[in-house]
């Protein structure tokens, strides 16, 4: 086997997709949904191709600093109420969410030749702190603003998923706000971004990335960040920041349907607010069930230890 990280030829060690440290803060999600191959199973999502050396030394400082901050900010669930403030390593979280990209990709053995040199280096020396310009990442919170609980769509916290729907205008056309009636757009445009090369969302648990890969001899980079920070309710990551206030990103139907990015004006964040207000500003019923999955979840837990 020739390792994916440094090429040399070795034995292949168990590499997983997201790494075992995140997925080890939420052992109630231990069943694997693979909607590509059409399977449902009981182990974790792993690739099979990356020698000893780099996968337990060159590579797992990138997992051990996703494991910390997830679990600072993310294992909790937030409501629209609350203000979430972080504090980030942007080239960490380059690393992260490339690392995680390139091994979901070799795992359905998709064309993976933008890893180059370069990129594996960048993955592979700890000491290497200068961001990709060519590498775009956006930040959100995600919140349940509709009526239907998550234990109706199963454990599905994390959610990872290549090419993620780009909205470039609203779902909603009007809202009659005498009569409540709700107008779809039926002319739903997709934004296209120049020289993009390979786009993924990353959801864990009530956090949701979105990492863009551009051509690196692109002139258009500039303009699709502009359009990436003023058109979808995202916080645009940066190497001269190190904190942010992340807004929320979900709405009543991309809670669900995570791979669908809505722009910040899209009607559907509206519906929500006026659906839950005509029902006295909470979902009663909804919260119930939330508490009572809540416990079913601690005995979970228990019952699949990792």
């Amino acid at each position: 086997m020739v390792c994916a990280y440094c090429g040399k030829e070795a034995k292949g060690t168990k590499e997983h997709i997201v790494s075992s440290a995140i997925l080890d803060l939420f052992p109630e999600c231990y069943i694997t949904f693979d909607e590509t191959r059409n399977r449902i199973h009981e182990s974790d999502p792993m690739v099979k191709d990356v020698c000893a050396e780099c996968n337990n030394k060159r590579i797992s400082y990138i997992d051990s600093y996703a494991k910390d901050f997830i679990a600072r900010y993310f294992i909790q669930t937030y409501s629209e109420n609350d203000e979430v403030e972080i504090e980030y390593d942007y080239v960490m979280i380059q690393k992260m969410l490339l690392k995680y990209a390139y091994n979901d990709m070799r795992s359905h053995k998709e064309d993976c030749s933008f890893f180059d040199e370069e990129i594996k280096q960048f993955l592979m020396n700890s000491n290497d702190t200068f961001p990709k310009t060519n590498i775009t990442i956006l930040c959100g919170i995600v919140v349940n603003v509709s009526p239907i609980p998550d234990a109706m769509f199963g454990n599905l916290k994390l959610r990872w998923g290549k090419n993620p729907f780009f909205y470039s205008n609203s779902t909603i056309r009007n809202v009659n706000y005498e009569t409540g009636q709700i107008t779809l757009n039926d002319d739903i445009e997709k934004q296209s971004f120049p020289d993009l090369e390979i786009s993924y969302v990353f959801r864990f648990n009530s956090v949701q990335f979105l990492l863009l890969c551009w051509d690196k001899k692109s002139n258009k980079i500039g303009q699709n960040r502009t359009v990436l920070q003023y058109q979808y309710p995202y916080y645009l990551m940066n190497e001269n920041e190190t904190k942010a206030v992340l807004p929320i990103c979900t709405d009543e139907l991309n809670y669900h349907r995570f791979d669908h990015i809505h722009v910040r004006w899209d009607g559907l964040f509206e519906v929500g607010l006026m659906r839950k207000y005509a029902n006295g500003g909470n979902y009663e019923y909804k919260e119930l069930y939330e508490r009572a999955w809540k416990e079913e979840e601690k005995k979970i837990k228990d019952e699949h230890p990792r």
